[in-house]
């Protein structure tokens, strides 16, 4: 079951700390939970808490600004932070061999945070553009809209963010003074999971965190939400060419018996694509692009949710089909397939979320936070699984009710038109809810769950690959340390096969791919994978197409069938590839909304003009209109023959189950002649583009043509990239950090089959676009000038290395590495030997790769309100 923690003390200060040892991988994960969030700020500190997590990592008694993000990049790891409504959480995930550097770098942002004040001013530039880029963001302006109208009195109807004038008025003294009110060893707790000695651990721990002073934390009182006796709602007129509309029900603290119930209700209603909700709307018909639900349960009041994306013309139609399967909860109460199905998804959970160490730490965190107790999910389970039909229904009963709803709506239709009908809608709600009556009984049984085997702690076994009597070719990745199976197909050919008039193409078959088989429909197919807590994930790129699953031990022999279903047997229906292009034409009608991509997508139109790399993956409207079924199966028999089908098994798999599956599933296919293989690339001439778009920021892309997926320098671009990335990156430190030009900075590298990119992107107030691009080519010519130096060098070499072995935690990214490997040509056990090929890297490696990037033509795409590089 769930990991048990060895080790809960309390230091002398008043720190309370966690530990639990996990030696899958050679990683510490190391994490201060501080128990204040925005909702302990009074007013005039709204976003205090979260400007306070900016600026720890702005200087120390022992750092200077941006010391603490170069040490821990150069040991290998990686340094963020989030604040919520409830904690702020700061954490460091690193290499067992550098978990000293680890327990300093977070002990000194807790203690001993300078706060110099001129950093600070620099910092406020940093945060009202981050303020600014949720302004542009659909998803973020109409989930404050929800809070907002949720929270009438109580701290969480206000952003965590805050609000710009307090961001610009707060003084050092007012900021030191609620660090140090809120930010109290007893108001903390310390998480470190991984690969470590638990007596070795507490004297590291002991020794380095007591230097924290102790002293007393002061006491806040929230203000309390009134009873809601009335539904309401709220309505903002946007720009945006997607709605977005929210119904929430008040729910209670997750320290309330309820909600284990209101877990599995949100569940069976919205979450999965045989969810009521998903499937009435997304699968049966296109009502809406997007739709679910689910629990805001925090330490408090929280929310019951129903979210949905849509056209404008389908809200009148997607509120009435949400009014009728939440009725149906009551006329038709949770089957036994639904409540087994709810159950083993959050009884599975565990298994995926303990995978890696910052998994570990995040469920102790959440236990110790919300419960004071780092092993409550398997009490937690417990209720869980005593759960039957009838108490999901009364808990629907007791907290669906219409005195407790609010609604929150973001549209480009007309505002007036719009509150018309959420008025009905709570009107015909209401009028509903009293024909929601709860049955006397339901029948019911026992949910019987599958049982785990006992894991091992064996070294990981070498990759192997054979080729079966069908021609596939198949590679082996065992490990017994979890119980997660990871098995992928890959085929080479994806968009470069598409036709210029084919554009979307790759996009829509990944889509309609799920839709059927000879033997199963849609509906079944998406039931059973979510019975089987498993996913399937069809893969649809520009170099080459694949399906995946992801599945439990104990669920492998189910989902292997249905793997090998959807691999060989797809039919591609026609109503579902219908279904599938009317969403994918409206997301390309909103694609305004997402000014970044907008941004890459032209740049690379330009950057790769004539080539298949310049296509836009969704594709154009013209394009997608054209496209007709039978070009969805051409398309699928152009990638499936014996030569261009490679498979890869990793994880805690039957060996001898699987490899017979495969045989059986691949036996009948035919030889095949080798996907296109080079396209010519054009020459590239200094191009900028320009797409003006009403936004507060503007977004810039700056770039070169780069290097192919065979190239021998990728290695050193790779360490270009890394010089320039992460929080201690010449990007961050001087474009962020010394200028405050923006929120997100950061490189962009692609190596494709005939070419790549390398450049920079960011984000930012329009009048600072023309210094973002002067600094930009600023830093790219001081690698071609000037040769970087040993430390700094040796940090980026470490940091790559520690990002790749951290990634590796996971199965299913293990398989993906080894497979992409194979069949792009190059050694399946690069990615195991990645540490040797960076470190062989030198500064004059570095140097030579710059010139030969940075020196040459160049793109410029920019996306905002105004075009200061004319």
């Amino acid at each position: 079951m769930s990991q048990k923690f060895q080790a809960k003390f309390k230091l002398k200060n008043g720190l309370n700390v966690l530990f639990v040892e996990s030696h899958k991988s050679p990683v510490v994960s190391i994490q201060m939970w501080v128990r204040t969030g925005s909702a302990d700020e009074k007013k005039g500190e709204e976003g205090i808490s979260h400007f306070i997590e900016h600026l720890v990592f702005k200087g120390t008694k022992n750092f200077k600004m941006g010391e603490i993000a170069s040490m821990i990049e150069g040991s290998g790891g990686e340094l963020n932070a989030y604040t919520s409504f409830d904690q702020t959480v700061f954490y460091v995930t690193i290499s067992k061999t550098f978990v000293d550097t680890g327990l300093k770098a977070i002990c000194d942002m807790m203690g001993f945070p300078l706060f110099d004040p001129q950093e600070i001013e620099n910092e406020r530039e940093v945060v009202i553009e981050e303020i600014k880029r949720g302004n542009d963001s659909l998803g973020r302006r109409a989930s404050q809209l929800l809070f907002s109208t949720s929270f009438k009195k109580h701290a969480y109807g206000i952003p965590v963010i805050g609000f710009d004038k307090n961001v610009r008025s707060w003084s050092a003294k007012k900021i030191k003074a609620f660090y140090q009110a809120r930010y109290a060893p007893e108001n903390m707790f310390l998480v470190v999971t991984g690969d470590f000695d638990s007596k070795e651990m507490k004297k590291k721990v002991t020794e380095v965190y007591s230097e924290i002073k102790k002293y007393k934390t002061k006491k806040v009182k929230r203000t309390k939400e009134p009873k809601q006796t009335k539904a309401r709602f709220a309505v903002e007129e946007s720009k945006f060419e997607q709605s977005i509309s929210y119904l929430a029900w008040k729910a209670p603290s997750i320290k309330h018996k309820d909600t284990a119930a209101l877990d599995v209700l949100a569940l069976i209603l919205g979450q999965g694509d045989s969810s009521r909700l998903v499937n009435k709307l997304r699968i049966e018909a296109p009502v809406v692009n997007s739709i679910g639900s689910s629990l805001f349960s925090v330490q408090e009041e929280g929310l019951f949710t129903v979210s949905m994306g849509y056209g404008k013309e389908q809200f009148q139609r997607a509120l009435t089909e949400t009014k009728e399967e939440i009725a149906k909860i009551f006329s038709e109460p949770p089957t036994e397939a639904e409540m087994k199905k709810a159950i083993s998804n959050l009884e599975s959970e565990q298994y995926y979320s303990l995978e890696t160490v910052d998994g570990l730490a995040r469920v102790a965190g959440n236990s110790e936070f919300l419960m004071k107790d780092p092993n409550y999910l398997e009490k937690y389970l417990t209720q869980v699984r005593k759960l039957k039909p009838l108490d999901v229904v009364k808990a629907a009963k007791k907290y669906l009710d219409p005195k407790t709803l609010s609604m929150a709506t973001m549209t480009n239709a007309p505002k007036k038109e719009t509150e018309k009908i959420l008025a009905a809608f709570i009107k015909d709600y209401s009028e509903a809810y009293k024909g929601f009556k709860v049955p006397k009984a339901l029948p019911s049984k026992p949910v019987k769950l599958p049982k785990f085997s006992k894991l091992t702690a064996k070294k990981p076994a070498e990759t192997k690959r054979i080729k079966l009597s069908t021609g596939v070719t198949v590679l082996l990745k065992p490990s017994e340390e979890t119980h997660i199976i990871s098995v992928k197909a890959a085929m080479l050919g994806g968009a470069r096969l598409e036709r210029a008039d084919q554009e979307g193409l790759t996009e829509l078959f990944g889509r309609t791919w799920m839709g059927g088989t000879k033997t199963q429909s849609e509906t079944q197919i998406y039931q059973e994978i979510e019975e089987l807590a498993g996913a399937v994930s069809p893969v649809a790129g520009r170099n080459s197409i694949g399906l995946g699953v992801e599945v439990l031990s104990p669920f492998e022999d189910k989902a292997s069938d249905l793997f090998f279903d959807l691999l060989a047997n797809p039919t591609l229906p026609t109503d579902v590839m219908e279904r599938e292009r009317s969403i994918q034409i409206e997301q390309i009608k909103s694609k305004n909304d997402n000014p970044s991509q907008l941004c890459i997508r032209d740049f690379m139109k330009t950057m790769f003009e004539g080539h298949p790399y310049a296509k836009d993956m969704i594709g154009t409207e013209q394009t997608l209109n054209k496209i007709k079924n039978e070009e969805l199966k051409t398309f699928w028999q152009k990638h499936l023959f014996r030569s261009n089908t490679t498979l890869i098994l990793a994880g805690r798999y039957n060996e001898s189950l699987w490899l017979k599956k495969i045989e059986a599933a691949t036996k009948g296919l035919r030889e095949g002649a080798a996907p296109i293989g080079k396209f010519p690339v054009g020459e590239l001439k200094d191009k900028m583009v320009f797409q003006k778009l009403d936004k507060e920021q503007s977004h810039l892309v700056y770039g070169f043509r780069g290097l192919t997926i065979h190239d021998p320098d990728r290695f050193a671009l790779q360490v270009v990239q890394s010089i320039l990335a992460g929080q201690g990156g010449r990007l961050f430190l001087e474009l962020r950090d010394k200028n405050s030009l923006a929120y997100s900075v950061s490189p962009l590298r692609l190596e494709g089959l005939d070419t790549g990119y390398f450049g920079a992107y960011i984000g930012c107030s329009p009048d600072k676009v023309s210094k973002a691009l002067e600094m930009m080519k600023e830093q790219f010519q001081l690698l071609c000038h000037k040769k970087v130096d040993d430390q700094e060098l040796l940090r980026a070499k470490r940091y790559l290395v520690g990002r790749h072995d951290i990634d590796l935690q996971r199965t299913g990214a293990v398989a993906n590495s080894i497979l992409y490997d194979e069949i792009y040509g190059i050694d399946f056990n690069e990615t195991f030997q990645m540490a040797e090929k960076y470190f062989a890297v030198t500064a004059d490696d570095v140097q030579r790769v710059a010139k030969k990037i940075f020196n040459q033509k160049s793109v410029i795409s920019l996306v905002g309100p105004n075009n200061p590089l004319k």
